[in-house]
């Protein structure tokens, strides 16, 4: 058994808030897609059968994707679209295409569902796709339930200049913030269960060569309701593959945004009560996580440069007991989640 370090009393910490466009995102919609399959040869496919059965293609694609009331959300490469009657499956298109939504009379529909993969991790499923390579492709995916856990990295939000896009809120705004600590109490929340799940599905989807994108914690969507932790954004590898869960970890609990948050030197400082949760909550996620690497019989790897960084974080420190890096190694060997 794992134990978690008990939460006394109040954490006092001196964190030196860097101030850098850097330190600057907001939290994207449920963004459910992934980035590519290849095509799979098969008579059966759900979607295929409902769009042919309701007349969805060509008929009645194009007013959905001229709709603005069907964007589900727009993340930094996609819009993801809802589809009206159908509550299994999504629309993605790439925000840099020039998609002429009125004309798709070239468009055919093709099947890439991958059959054997078993489970909904917002994978493709099918795509839309124009005889004339120079126009950009629709991809058909399988929805997932829950909200966006934290907040993306800052090239979400920001120009390659620095400059703050559109529309976009201050990493440092109130509302990211509470959207934050939201997700850590959620997770917080999830029983055991939950992440023994998610463990064995990152390691599931290695094996079946899918490479899970661990760069932006809006990767997992939370479903409280359902107390599952979801993913989504997997780009196809090579079968026998292996998703580094340590870098995952780093994703799921937000780390990068804990100093933002905890800071008292911006225009939003949260309340010392409001960062001392977030911080033992921060705690019992990495708990949970390591307690199912340990169910799961896998091994964090010593050689993530986002597991480095999570090492190096007071909560983790708080967590092993320890500052120094190497005595944190071993405690993890000790534990049974490091070699």
């Amino acid at each position: 058994m794992i134990n978690a370090v008990s939460f006394l009393g109040n954490i006092t910490y001196n964190i030196n808030r860097q101030t850098s466009f850097g330190n600057k995102t907001k939290p994207m919609e449920n963004d459910c897609f992934i980035r590519t399959t290849g095509a799979q040869n098969s008579s059966q496919n759900d979607f295929i059968q409902w769009a042919e059965a309701t007349n969805f293609f060509p008929q009645k694609l194009s007013e959905v994707m001229k709709n603005e009331d069907n964007i589900l959300g727009k993340g930094f490469s996609n819009t993801v679209y809802k589809i009206p009657g159908n509550e299994e499956y999504v629309l993605r298109v790439s925000n840099s295409s020039d998609l002429n939504f009125d004309d798709l009379s070239d468009y055919s529909l093709e099947d890439t569902e991958d059959k054997n993969l078993d489970g909904n991790y917002g994978q493709c499923v099918a795509k839309i796709k124009s005889s004339d390579y120079r126009k950009p492709e629709i991809f058909v995916l399988k929805k997932q339930k829950g909200i966006t856990n934290g907040n993306p990295p800052s090239s979400v939000i920001f120009f390659e200049n620095g400059t703050l896009k559109p529309g976009e809120l201050p990493y440092e705004a109130r509302e990211r913030k509470e959207h934050y600590a939201k997700c850590l109490q959620i997770l917080a929340d999830m029983p055991q269960e939950s992440y023994d799940e998610l463990v064995h599905n990152l390691s599931y989807l290695g094996e079946a060569g899918y490479r899970f994108d661990y760069y932006n914690p809006n990767n997992f969507l939370l479903d409280e309701e359902g107390g599952k932790i979801n993913i989504i954004d997997l780009e196809k590898t090579q079968k026998g593959s292996k998703n580094d869960l340590g870098n995952a970890l780093w994703a799921l609990s937000n780390i990068s945004y804990l100093p933002t948050f905890m800071s008292k030197h911006d225009n939003s400082p949260m309340p010392e009560e409001e960062s001392n949760k977030a911080f033992e909550n921060t705690m019992t996620v990495i708990d949970k996580y390591t307690k199912a690497m340990k169910n799961n019989g896998e091994k964090y790897s010593p050689d993530g440069y986002e597991f480095f960084q999570l090492m190096n974080s007071l909560p983790m420190s708080f967590y092993l007991r320890s500052m120094n890096i190497e005595e944190k190694r071993q405690k993890m060997v000790d534990m049974g989640v490091m070699d």
